[in-house]
């Protein structure tokens, strides 16, 4: 699966965002590598709950900004996945 970030190496990185805004940056960055394609499950509430150390409300958040920044969709009793143009949308994004 995925390789567990760390929060207190991503605190070094970031220090001034928020848990929630972390989490986000490190899967757009994914999906922005290609590490996740059009198609694939992003990683679950409980999942980003344990890699990031967050609560189930700010895990929740991520999946919500992800869905509304039109990053993925949400298949109810399956999961999140990657849209299509996702990193076309964040590389475009980018480079603005």
């Amino acid at each position: 699966m995925f390789a567990l970030v760390r929060p207190s190496i991503l605190d070094r990185v970031h220090p001034s965002r928020s848990k929630w805004r972390q989490a986000y940056a490190v899967v757009c960055d994914r999906i922005r590598t290609g590490e996740l394609q059009p198609g694939d499950r992003v990683p679950t509430v409980h999942e980003l709950m344990v890699e990031f150390e967050m609560s189930n409300t700010v895990a929740q958040k991520v999946h919500r900004a992800l869905r509304e920044a039109g990053l993925t969709e949400t298949e109810p009793g399956t999961g999140s996945y990657v849209l299509e143009g996702a990193a076309e949308k964040l590389q475009a994004e980018q480079e603005e």
